[in-house]
């Protein structure tokens, strides 16, 4: 009889955890929901900015040993380097970026040497939004010109307020850098 009792407490138990577990998840899967559609929304304002944190170059070996040894001691890999404070704004009609650029050019053009980064600032040549409902997830791609040279800007943007940034060049390796979607309205509030 007690082992009966006992199956009959653990099998209650094991369905009241199941319950728990799955209203959880109906809730994680609403909210998430409920932050892709906000996503979705400050997309279609074209009023926000990526804050760039990190950059992750794609090197070669040889590249990727002299940059180990340069970032020695500063928190930093080749894999990965913090670059806060760079970003990427969109603005209506026009996209302005500065990103630090570590990495191989492969043609040498008329870049100032001290500023050898990714900038940009103008109206895109090109300008694709696409939606992946199922994996919740914006893809932005666009391809502007830099004062140099032309770039090829692909986003992912995540229902969390993440960004997957690439940045690809007929000039340079490509890049990648890790972020934060901010809507422009609360930047500029956070400055004041």
């Amino acid at each position: 009889m007690k082992k009966i009792k006992h199956l009959v407490v653990l099998g209650l138990t094991v369905v009241v955890f199941w319950a728990c577990n799955s209203t959880q998840s109906a809730g994680a899967i609403a909210l998430k929901t409920e932050q892709f559609e906000a996503l979705k929304e400050l997309v279609a304002t074209k009023s926000f900015t990526i804050d760039v944190k990190t950059a992750h170059p794609m090197q070669t070996q040889a590249v990727t040993q002299v940059t180990m040894a340069l970032l020695r001691n500063t928190g930093n890999t080749a894999g990965r380097i913090d670059v806060t404070g760079d970003y990427i704004k969109v603005m209506q009609d026009s996209v302005k970026g500065s990103l630090s650029y570590f990495g191989e050019v492969q043609v040498v053009s008329t870049m100032n040497p001290q500023d050898a980064g990714i900038h940009f600032e103008g109206e895109p040549t090109t300008y694709e939004v696409t939606e992946n409902s199922k994996k919740q997830y914006l893809k932005i791609e666009f391809d502007v010109k830099g004062k140099a040279e032309s770039y090829e800007v692909i986003m992912t943007l995540y229902p969390n307020k993440k960004a997957t940034v690439f940045v690809n060049s007929a000039y340079r390796n490509s890049i990648r850098y890790d972020g934060d979607i901010i809507a422009n309205e609360d930047q500029e509030k956070t400055k004041s």
